[in-house]
């Protein structure tokens, strides 16, 4: 179940990413993996989605020195889109 969780995650994350450059398949890995890492620790259950995926977007641009290169509103709405469809995996 959760195979099949987390390759739907990548998959929409695949297709909000419109070009598939480098940056994007990092940023996208990224943000998988943090909105992941909610679920296991249980915060994704207890916090606004929203306020999550500001933070995990904040991070991973950073992590991957992309802060500068526009993709904050992206990357802001695929870590909405990968927390809102594990959260509702989660809640089923």
């Amino acid at each position: 179940m959760r195979t099949l969780l987390v390759v739907t995650t990548a998959l929409m994350l695949a297709a909000c990413s419109g070009t598939a450059n480098t940056s994007n398949a990092s940023l996208n890995t990224c943000l998988t993996q943090k909105a992941y890492a909610t679920l296991q620790d249980g915060s994704l259950m207890t916090t606004d989605v929203k306020t999550l995926a500001k933070n995990i977007s904040t991070a991973c641009l950073k992590q991957l020195a992309l802060e500068k290169s526009g993709m904050s509103e992206e990357s802001l709405t695929a870590a909405t889109n990968v927390l809102t469809a594990l959260k509702a995996a989660n809640s089923q």
